[in-house]
């Protein structure tokens, strides 16, 4: 189970389209050969578009910000739509971690 302190940072590039955040996934990889393929193929990224929520929850994937202050910008961004907040942050952070987009980092003891 991730605590509440965890840490989430992203790994993949992004930008921003009209207000939400694209992320940019290499479509081969980021080993050399995938790097050679993608550069034949002309486009070298698969692009995951992100609602408003995974756009929130994204831009605060900066590895200082816990999930508990991302739960509560949630809250104060999108009120009961999102409730309940912690489960739809759960689910989110859970499909990036399994896609690779981010990783969790654990709160030093001094923090």
């Amino acid at each position: 189970m991730i605590s509440a302190d965890a840490r989430p940072r992203r790994l993949l590039e992004w930008h921003e389209e009209d207000g939400r955040c694209v992320l940019l996934r290499p479509r081969f990889g980021t080993s050399r050969p995938g790097r050679w393929l993608a550069a034949l193929a002309g486009d070298p990224h698969y692009r995951i578009r992100l609602d408003e929520v995974g756009t929130l929850v994204w831009k605060a994937c900066d590895g200082r910000t816990s999930l508990a202050k991302i739960a509560r910008a949630m809250r104060a961004a999108f009120g009961d739509r999102v409730e309940p907040a912690e489960e739809r942050l759960a689910r989110v952070v859970g499909r990036m971690l399994k896609g690779r987009m981010i990783v969790m980092e654990e709160p030093d003891a001094s923090d």
